[in-house]
């Protein structure tokens, strides 16, 4: 499965080179936008979700808020970077976490026998 915020977090790699500082910030608002979008994308073509594309807004939006919330921007492009290189690091596992959080609450468990859906491959 393609993951759903490799695109938003490449443009946070640009926006952290513009001086983003190191502290925990809330994401910028054109990263969280595109997240939300890829997100949105992903959640309503994943053969897991079929039938529950109208929470994929609510879906998306706790994955945005709750990463925001938990995972410093700084960790998420870790993330990305290593989701890249095919590593399971703590910090995929720790974005993992909250999608799956948020697809608990918000989609229901994953369907018997099918695992849950991540962005790790």
């Amino acid at each position: 499965m393609k993951s759903f915020w490799s695109v938003p977090l490449a443009m946070a790699l640009v926006v952290a080179a513009t001086g983003l500082s190191s502290a925990q910030q809330p994401y910028p608002t054109q990263f969280a936008n595109q997240w939300t979008n890829g997100c949105l994308n992903s959640c309503q073509t994943n053969s897991l979700f079929r039938g529950k594309e109208r929470l994929c807004p609510s879906y998306c939006g706790c994955v945005v808020q709750q990463a925001q919330a938990s995972v410093p921007l700084e960790m998420a492009m870790q993330a990305e970077k290593d989701l890249a290189a095919k590593k399971n690091t703590p910090e995929v596992q720790r974005v993992n976490d909250v999608v799956r959080q948020c697809q608990t609450r918000v989609l229901g468990p994953a369907p018997a026998g099918k695992p849950t859906t991540n962005v790790a491959r």
